[in-house]
């Protein structure tokens, strides 16, 4: 069997390419989502619905897939790894080709030709939209409906209503997944305050219903990132990371958790993203006195990667003492006629109409918020991670595609891509005989990272003891456009998961893990100010908060976003800690190892931008990962398995790796 979790556009990438490379062998593949598969619900949805912008694709007369390998490489700031890259705009433009003569309903030109947008550091026009600004939407139709057909036919089984709370790890290798019912809203049912394990630790609560523990011969986690562990977001509620740390929990390895962009231009006080094909139509960043300022800070002005802007707003909030800024699309009404907002950007209008506003006569109030992660489980670009049997696509994966900041509408084109060539690689391994089973990496940057990573520990019991301390150290990852590090293994390497620090001189001094603060998290005033159960009208931008359940997850929440914002610093992350070791469950944990991973570079770059450390330092331009041990291991969840995959096929596995 091959369990595929997650079904936005990476897992129904996956499944079907798994599904169509199965055909023809007795070989499983299931899919598994939090919503109801069968009306496509928004938590099946989940952020891939949300996604306006479009697909960006060189697909038109004269763009090539050069050029958008480019500018991805400008955008992720010195450290995309390039391999990838390249995969992601070659394979990409073929993958948008191939759904638009599948049926794709994309926005056309007077021509006849799809209708190509320019978004925010795209040398050219190349966004492929479907719906207006409803793209997402329309692609993650169009993908359920080719799941269905598969199901319907008997080479897909669909499962609704399930999360995974755990991985099933033995002998050093994932061999299948716990899974339990989740809620209406996505979240598994009672996962609230949750305590997790080591090597396959759980993050299920005690008062979550246990569905099955299925056995599977490749398991692949799409369940998408962690910008909404935010306050601030524009992600659903859902997107809180728990592959990410179901994964690390197991042991695989985890990379470039510091860098989480915020998108720009979000309404004020809600969680609803206004497009950044609405900034390449035309329209500009105001401040309150009305004055654009963009132009001021860099010569793309509102076209700058996001990163750039959105810290651009931040120092203008800073310095004005304001809480939003305005973004003016009344230039693009005006230059284009009544209706003309409308006509393009219909749901955007219709999120306009709903809180209230104008922004075809008026300025309308935005503020940045977290909108997407490009940290995630080391991979490499078949979506294998450091864990024999593990795969992992989508924002759930960091195979380096996205560097320091992933540029505009690179997203679903990552789904597609990478969650396809997951699906198919998964295929191959689970269906391998038994000797021929190996796990082999392609490509040089995950050897690199695996080489030169070190253990990192999480520390969740032992620190709650006063004085115990305990030592972090960040090592040199792949170098940027993806070589191989110094010592890094070839491409090909197999390798067991990590167990003991890698034998190499740290690319930074140990980092104190200071003894946490006695008191009781409360909601009274911690160094810094007041943190825990912060209101929306104490919110300094204004954005919506993130629905967060028990005083541990609110104070993790807002402390997130009050020191691992747009802007962090030492002082910061220090003070962050004492909140983040008082909580427990998967929240907790992985704003941890964000913190961790953002202490330890110390230079801004990308979406990682440092108040103490202010300019790039070009030694550290590679990408960091980390393996976090997990001390607070708990017995087994005891429930039948529900598939066995041949044990012959597992002996000859952990020899080859």
């Amino acid at each position: 069997m091959i369990l595929v979790i997650g079904s936005g556009v990476a897992g129904l990438s996956c499944a079907i390419a798994a599904a169509h490379a199965a055909a023809g062998t007795e070989l499983e593949v299931r899919l598994v989502a939090p919503g109801d598969l069968a009306t496509g619900d928004a938590a099946v949805g989940g952020s891939t619905v949300l996604a306006q912008g479009g697909i960006a694709a060189s697909i038109g007369a004269g763009d090539r897939w050069q050029d958008h390998l480019a500018d991805t490489l400008a955008a992720g700031a010195g450290i995309v790894a390039a391999d990838a890259a390249e995969l992601l705009v070659r394979e990409g433009a073929d993958a948008v080709r191939r759904l638009i003569a599948a049926g794709l309903d994309v926005d056309r030109a007077p021509d006849g030709a799809p209708a190509l947008g320019l978004e925010a550091a795209h040398g050219r026009p190349r966004i492929v939209h479907a719906g207006g600004d409803r793209t997402g939407a329309v692609l993650h139709a169009q993908l359920l409906g080719e799941a269905h057909r598969l199901a319907a036919a008997g080479r897909l089984v669909l499962a609704s209503g399930r999360r995974a709370v755990e991985l099933v790890v033995e002998g050093g290798a994932v061999r299948g997944a716990v899974l339990a019912a989740a809620g209406e809203t996505g979240r598994t049912v009672g996962a609230e305050a949750t305590n997790g394990g080591g090597h396959g630790g759980s993050v299920l609560s005690p008062g979550a219903e246990v569905v099955e523990r299925v056995r599977a011969d490749a398991v692949v986690l799409a369940t998408g990132g962690y910008a909404g562990l935010y306050p601030r977001t524009s992600n659903r509620a859902g997107a809180r990371g728990e592959g990410v740390v179901l994964a690390a929990r197991a042991g695989a390895l985890v990379a470039d958790l510091e860098f989480v962009q915020f998108h720009p231009t979000v309404i004020a006080g809600t969680g609803s993203l206004v497009s950044e094909a609405v900034r390449g139509a035309g329209a500009v960043l105001r401040d309150g006195a009305g004055r654009r300022f963009m132009a001021l800070q860099d010569p793309r002005a509102e076209l700058a990667p996001r990163d750039v802007v959105s810290r651009a707003i931040h120092r203008v909030l800073r310095e004005r003492g304001e809480d939003r800024v305005w973004l003016d699309a009344t230039v693009i009404e005006r230059a284009e006629g009544d209706g003309t907002l409308a006509r393009r950007f219909p749901a955007i209008s219709a999120a306009m109409r709903s809180h209230g506003l104008d922004w075809a006569r008026e300025p309308v109030p935005v503020v940045p918020a977290a909108h997407y992660a490009m940290g995630g489980v080391a991979s490499d670009t078949d979506g294998r991670s450091t864990l024999p049997g593990l795969f992992v696509a989508g924002e759930t994966a960091s195979t380096g595609v996205q560097g320091a900041n992933r540029l505009a509408s690179n997203s679903l084109l990552e789904g597609l891509v990478f969650g396809a060539r997951a699906g198919r690689a998964a295929a191959a391994f689970a269906s391998a005989a038994p000797g021929a089973r190996r796990w082999e990496t392609r490509g040089a940057t995950l050897p690199a990272l695996a080489e030169s990573a070190v253990e990192a520990s999480r520390l969740v019991e032992a620190s709650r003891a006063r004085g115990t301390d305990g030592g972090v150290f960040a090592a040199r990852g792949a170098t940027a456009h993806g070589a191989a590090a110094r010592g890094a293994a070839a491409p090909g390497t197999a390798f067991a998961p990590l167990t003991e620090p890698a034998n190499i001189a740290p690319r930074y001094a140990p980092l104190d893990i200071a003894p946490i603060m006695d008191a009781p998290m409360t909601g009274a005033l911690l160094p810094g100010g007041p943190i825990a159960g912060a209101s929306r009208a104490a919110a300094p931008t204004g954005a919506a908060e993130c629905p967060v359940t028990g005083r541990g997850e609110a104070a993790v929440a807002a402390m997130l976003g009050a020191e691992l914002g747009i802007e962090r610093d030492a002082a910061g992350l220090e003070r962050a800690a004492a909140v983040f070791r008082a909580a427990s469950g998967p929240v907790a944990d992985l704003a941890e190892m964000i913190r961790i991973a953002a202490l330890a570079r110390t230079e801004s770059r990308g979406a990682h931008a440092r108040a103490d450390f202010p300019e790039r330092d070009p030694a550290q331009a590679h990408r960091t990962a980390f393996r976090f041990v997990f001390p607070d291991t708990p017995a087994r969840t005891a429930v039948p398995d529900t598939h066995v995959p041949d044990a012959r096929a597992w002996s000859e596995l952990a020899r080859a790796s």
